[in-house]
Order: structure tokens, then sequence, then C-alpha cells
């Protein structure tokens, strides 16, 4: 077939047009191997993956998933954490001697698709299982909101909260030392172990959200680092302790307490073994990740951060690469949050609503 000259010109000019008028709205990050693509700045919306979904899939994929069972799994890293089936058996005939038990009350519940609860506690009054219950529902919403993240196979969640002889016993049960910790979580096991404080249940229901936090963190997004970790938990323990029209609120004291800037928080990971350094460590992860949730694009780009963390979980995502989400998509984080925090310390109510 003759292809006629004026033909020929005519592409020529519709490619010359194209190359220089067209204009690709997109930044491409390397993430573990991974390419992900996102919208720039301006229109940024809230996931970090390979394809943008907005806020209005989101919600539509969660009522899906609340609506109806999800699939079987499907195995889609070649990594995978997974707790150990002896040691689960080993939990559970551990916790069962407590069922019969009248100083408890024990019950199952799920919480969301694919997920249920082992709640174990002792029976100190009429409201305190029943609230504690009423917390994990609105803790584990308000993540999956936040974070959009859905588990796609079973998990059992043991949580048991024990006065003080009965959570030594068990915490050298599965095979930890004692220790005046107010909480643990055992990984092998999927079990998180809370000390009552009879003196301050308040603090034990805290502490009890907190721990759940770090089964879920666990279970849905793998490795983390521990600014990551412990300031989603730090976080979400304070869920519903505020009467506010947010469910979640941080102490007004702890913003307080001390200033790092967010380099040096998340370079910190082998300092937090250090005793001396714990408590500044805890309050500057909670107040970063008060602030990323408060803030619009700070949120987005959380979001975006724990979404890529969970895209493998046996390792974390290297320093440079968060540094480089929150420099595309959050230029001015730093100034940011000083801002928020001066207006925060002050906050002259007992807590600062947060989400």
């Amino acid at each position: 077939m003759k292809i006629k000259t004026r033909h020929v010109l005519l592409l020529a000019v519709v490619l010359l047009v194209l190359h220089f008028f067209y204009k690709p709205n997109t930044a491409v990050v390397e993430v573990n191997n991974y390419t992900h693509k996102a919208e720039n700045a301006e229109s940024y919306s809230h996931v970090y993956t390979t394809e943008t979904v907005n806020d209005k899939r989101v919600d539509n994929v969660a009522s899906k998933v609340k609506a109806q069972p999800k699939p079987a799994p499907v195995q889609q890293n070649s990594c995978e954490l997974i707790h150990d089936p002896e040691e689960l058996e080993y939990a559970q005939s551990e916790l069962s001697q407590l069922n019969d038990n009248l100083d408890f009350t024990a019950e199952q519940f799920d919480i969301g698709p694919y997920t249920s609860v082992n709640l174990i506690t002792p029976n100190v009054n009429d409201d305190y299982h029943t609230t504690l219950r009423i917390r994990l529902f609105e803790a584990y919403e308000k993540y999956q909101n936040l974070f959009g993240l859905y588990p796609d196979k079973p998990i059992l969640m043991n949580l048991v909260v024990l006065p003080n002889n009965y959570y030594d016993d068990y915490v050298s049960r599965f095979g930890a030392l004692p220790s005046n910790n107010a909480g643990i979580y055992f990984g092998k096991n999927n079990t998180a172990l809370v000390r009552f404080d009879k003196a301050d249940p308040q603090s034990s229901l805290r502490v009890a959200i907190h721990e759940a936090m770090h089964v879920i963190n666990f279970n849905l997004i793998g490795s983390t680092p521990r600014w990551l970790n412990e300031g989603i938990a730090e976080v979400f323990e304070n869920t519903l302790i505020y009467k506010t029209n947010r469910t979640i609120a941080i102490p007004t004291y702890r913003v307080r307490l001390t200033y790092m800037e967010f380099r040096s928080l998340i370079d910190s990971e082998a300092m937090w073994e250090q005793q001396s350094y714990r408590g500044d460590l805890y309050a500057n992860a909670n107040n970063w990740l008060a602030f990323f949730i408060q803030h619009k694009q700070g949120r987005r780009v959380l979001k975006a951060i724990v979404q890529a963390e969970a895209k493998n979980p046996c390792n974390s995502l290297e320093n440079e690469v968060i540094l480089n989400a929150l420099s595309t998509y959050f230029i001015d984080y730093e100034q940011a949050y000083l801002v928020w925090l001066k207006a925060s310390q002050q906050v002259e109510g007992e807590f600062i609503p947060v989400y």
C-alpha cells in the first residue's frame, strides 16, 4: 500500500506537538524495587501504590469488604510473616485455663472481616470489659479508614488483661522474663498481655489498645520501624478517651515534653533499646504521628508510607525513601510541624483532638 507524502507530514506534525506540549502529571518513586506512580503534590491522592485510588474508591472498597467475605488470599510477596502453629496452639491451651476462672470474663468476637479477638479481662466491674471491647472496635475501624489496609487471611488476636500475679506467670509461660513493663506482645503466638493496674484502670485500658495496635501492625504491615510502630500505638491508645467530635485525641502534656526533628527520630532505631532515651522517643513518635494524622497532606503521605511498608512485610523501608516521599509530597513538613507543635502546646485542655 502506498503511503502518501501528506500523510507522513501530518503524522510528523502530530508527534512534534505531542512532544513539546504533553507533560505527564506523574512522579515516579522507587520503593523496594517496585515502581510507584502518584499524582503531583498539587493533586496528590491518598495512595502511594501502582495505581492512584481516590477517597471514594477506598470507601467503596471498605464497604464491599464489610458486606461480603473476601476471596481466598493470594500470595503476592516472596516474604510472609507467619505465626508458629505450635505456639498458637500452646497459647490457646494456656489461656483456656482462664475461661472457667470466675475472676475473669472471656469472650471471642469479630472486630472486622477476617479479624477476631479473644478478649480476657479481670472481673473488676461491669464496665471494664465492655469499654475495652467498644474501644477496640473504634480503634480498628479508624485504623482501616486511615491506612486502607485489610487482612486477606484470618487473624485471631489474643488480648489478655491480667492482675500482677497472673501477668508475671503468663509472661514467663510464653518465654519472656517478668519485668515492670505494662504490656507485651508475642508475635509467635499473636498474643498481647497487659498488666492490670488496680489503682488506675484507665491506664490499663490505654495499654490494652496500645498492645492491640502492635498486633494489628504486625499482621497488616509486618516488620515496622519503631518510630512508626510505637507512634501508631501511642496515638491510638487514646481512642474514645476524650469526649469530642474526634474519636482519637492525644494528651496535651506529651507535646510539651521534647522536640526532635523527624530525620533524627527515624534515624534513632538503635536508641529505642536504651532506657534513658525511651521517654523522649515515645513522646516524639506520638507527636509526629498525631501531626501527620491531623494534617491533610501529612495524612496522605503517612498512608502512602504505611502502604509501601506493607508491600514487603519482612523488611522496613529505607529512611531515605521515607524522607524522599515527604520532600516530594509535603515539602514544608518540618515548618508545618513546628507551627502545629506551638499551637498544640498552647491548648489549655487535657487532650488535643486528632482524628
